[in-house]
């Protein structure tokens, strides 16, 4: 699923750039949410995409309230793989060889003829194209936790990419969902404040600081203190009503920005053009 999920979801964005229907702007937009989406799961250092894969029926699709915390998604997860075989592909080949070759071979081997593709089939095609050391980080990439090596990659196509704040207000660490008039936490993220003070998914908010919570005012209760003050939360559990001291915290510069480098060589601005074309 990795692949013929992932990489789908890759073509998915590429192509509508390709067919000049989107700019190189709004691409670079698509592609910048996507590595937003699976940079914000904390489930990324915990999951490979090759398990989210095999576990798709169990997890994946059968998710819970800690599910952001435990799995990655192999759409998202498997485009960005999609992307970096990509553009390694092209940069070590001088932009003779690509993903689309990759793609093109397996039509003719496999989507021609009806036979299907071996498990390690994508893997043997990439040492053919790339080398067995191409194959091997490919399979890292597939099989590990270890954060997407994405910088280095768009480096070689003249394009930066920066973190920048969703948010300025300090948070919790957090995802609220409404309900009616109640304002349930939906997920507490692994290290965050929440997590720290006990507060757990399915708690109803109820005030912060003596005030009351609702989907419209909770992000401007907290927007009205600084990272490093203590929030009185209270909450229903159940039928109970609980308090909370919790320590507010610095937002996280988890957003990525992506940029047309200016000072980008020759060499990156043409396998930018080929790549988009």
């Amino acid at each position: 699923l990795w692949f013929f999920e992932g990489f789908t979801s890759y073509y998915d964005d590429l192509l509508l750039r390709r067919a000049g229907l989107i700019d190189d702007a709004n691409y670079l937009k698509l592609l910048a949410k996507t590595i937003t989406q699976v940079h914000k799961g904390s489930g990324r250092h915990k999951q490979s995409v090759a398990e989210s894969s095999f576990e798709a029926w169990t997890k994946y699709y059968r998710q819970d309230e800690n599910s952001p915390n435990a799995i990655v998604s192999y759409y998202t997860k498997g485009a960005l793989v999609a992307l970096l075989l990509d553009l390694r592909l092209r940069a070590e080949s001088h932009g003779a060889r690509s993903l689309d070759t990759l793609m093109q071979a397996l039509w003719q081997r496999h989507g021609q003829t009806g036979i299907g593709v071996a498990e390690d089939g994508i893997f043997a095609l990439a040492a053919e194209l790339g080398g067995e050391a191409l194959a091997g980080w490919l399979q890292e990439l597939v099989e590990g936790t270890a954060e997407l090596p994405l910088e280095q990659a768009l480096r070689r196509v003249g394009l930066k990419l920066a973190w920048e704040l969703a948010s300025p207000a300090p948070g919790i660490g957090v995802r609220t969902v409404a309900e009616g008039e109640m304002l349930k936490i939906a997920n507490v993220f692994d290290g965050g404040a929440a997590q720290a003070a006990g507060l757990s998914a399915g708690d109803v908010l109820v005030a912060i600081d003596g005030l009351k919570a609702t989907a419209g005012s909770f992000d401007k209760l907290l927007a009205r203190r600084l990272a490093g003050d203590s929030a009185k939360i209270h909450v229903f559990r159940r039928d109970e009503l609980m308090r909370f001291e919790v320590e507010l915290r610095a937002p996280l510069a988890d957003t990525a920005k992506l940029a047309v480098d200016p000072d980008a060589g020759a060499n990156a601005i043409a396998l930018r053009e080929a790549w988009l074309a």
